[in-house]
């Protein structure tokens, strides 16, 4: 039996998510509803749940204050949550599940899966941790890249490149390390755009930091400090020639 608290301020959105528990998850045994941090604290503290269903507006606060007050972060977390740009960006920054507002079914669906996966797993408490960090520090991201085998935690400034594989992107990291997840590389250039990241080609993501030059010979291509040379798009041309004279 896996154990979960479900912690939202609306009753009507609580007693949703248990009813769709009660469907798809018979096996998951809500142990409490909490509406505020307080009593979100309280339930998770006296009941120690596999599973926290936790929305970021709550009374009290936000289900932040919730993660940060908790003596004991070892479950898994879904975040239900109406659109928040910046908690969203945190979020998926140390790969925790979201499911937005209103509740699709079976998105909510998908996520209890990866969530009873990750429980089997036992992968919890470093995720909760990284998520903090990252929502307290807007300077030294660090971002977790789950591959099939292992859950790596690298800090963005030593992300050197990403380059797609149609539903795969490895990462080039500075120490030479590679890294293939299974997402494809849209979603990374969309997160990391903020952080100096530009996208030359459809299938390269380049960290300005890494940039030695960019040859406009045979068509266009950057090359980075490594010796790697990426290519550049016709289209992406003129806006990355702009950019890097701004520099």
């Amino acid at each position: 039996m896996i154990k979960a608290v479900i912690v939202d301020d609306e009753s009507c959105h609580r007693e949703m998510i248990q009813m769709l528990l009660e469907d798809y998850f018979p096996d998951i045994k809500v142990m409490a509803q909490a509406e505020s941090v307080e009593e979100a604290i309280q339930a998770i503290d006296e009941h120690k749940p596999d599973l926290v269903f936790l929305d970021i507006e709550i009374k009290g606060g936000t289900g932040f204050h919730v993660l940060q007050k908790l003596k004991n972060r070892d479950f898994i977390l879904i975040f239900i949550t109406a659109f928040n740009e910046f908690a969203i960006q945190a979020i998926k920054f140390s790969a925790i599940d979201y499911i937005l507002k209103p509740i699709n079914e079976f998105e909510f669906k998908a996520g209890v899966e990866r969530a009873i996966q990750e429980i089997e797993k036992h992968e919890s408490s470093g995720s909760l941790d990284l998520l903090l960090n990252n929502f307290r520090n807007n300077t030294d991201k660090k971002l977790v890249l789950r591959t099939a085998q292992d859950m790596h935690v690298v800090n963005i400034n030593s992300v050197v490149r990403c380059m797609a594989d149609n539903a795969y992107t490895t990462f080039y990291l500075d120490s030479g390390e590679k890294i293939m997840v299974s997402k494809g590389i849209g979603e990374y250039a969309e997160l990391l755009a903020s952080f100096g990241f530009v996208r030359p080609h459809q299938s390269h993501l380049v960290n300005l930091n890494y940039i030695k030059k960019l040859d406009k010979t045979d068509g266009g291509f950057l090359i980075l400090k490594d010796k790697t040379e990426v290519p550049v798009s016709s289209r992406q041309k003129p806006s990355l020639i702009e950019l890097l004279n701004k520099l």
